[in-house]
């Protein structure tokens, strides 16, 4: 986004703009309560900010660096995905085990799906069209088709399993388990768990 990049500021209830030419903060953007994850919708050019503590998410402008929306989504967000194939941000809600579906044409939420306990990451499989979500306390990754914004499968993987990376060339998730000191892969052709 017009060659900036943009970090949540936890305690600050901030957004740090930062020049990747200068490496400088060149803009402060007030969000709500405890932002946690981000991501960047490359169609409008919006960066979308979940904000913990306060049950939003907060939709910036990158054009002008400043809030233009702010939607209510589920208890405690966590994570944040883009679908770039539908216009749609993908938010976990960490204490009531859903994903909120956004559409990012009009800033409504416009689905609720149930996951696993305690989901906290969120990776698009851009060559499916999948979500995949990491459920921290009943160790699983719950599979959401994006067609229907349902859960078509759940996967198995370590102990208290948190971050999670799509390999796009060799149609890998990649799980960080937290408790267990492992990685899970899943080959997402067949959605199971393939090595640790």
């Amino acid at each position: 986004a017009n060659d900036s990049m943009y970090v949540t500021n936890y305690i600050d209830d901030t957004v740090s703009v930062i020049s990747t030419a200068t490496n400088s903060v060149i803009a402060t953007v007030t969000v709500g309560d405890r932002p946690q994850g981000i991501a960047f919708d490359s169609v409008n050019n919006r960066m979308y900010v979940t904000n913990y503590s306060d049950n939003t998410v907060s939709v910036i402008s990158t054009a002008t660096n400043s809030v233009i929306a702010t939607v209510s989504v589920g208890e405690y967000p966590y994570g944040i995905a883009f679908d770039s194939e539908n216009n749609r941000m993908y938010v976990t809600n960490y204490s009531d085990n859903t994903v909120s579906v956004i559409s990012t044409a009009t800033n409504g939420v416009i689905a609720t799906i149930s996951v696993g306990e305690s989901p906290i990451s969120i990776a698009f499989d851009s060559a499916n069209n999948r979500m995949y979500v990491t459920n921290t306390t009943d160790d699983t990754v719950s599979v959401i088709d994006t067609a229907t914004n349902s859960v078509i499968d759940t996967i198995s993987v370590g102990d208290t399993p948190r971050g999670i990376a799509f390999d796009p060339v060799n149609n890998r998730m990649y799980v960080t388990n937290y408790v267990d000191d492992t990685v899970s892969v899943i080959g997402t052709l067949t959605d199971t768990d393939t090595d640790t």
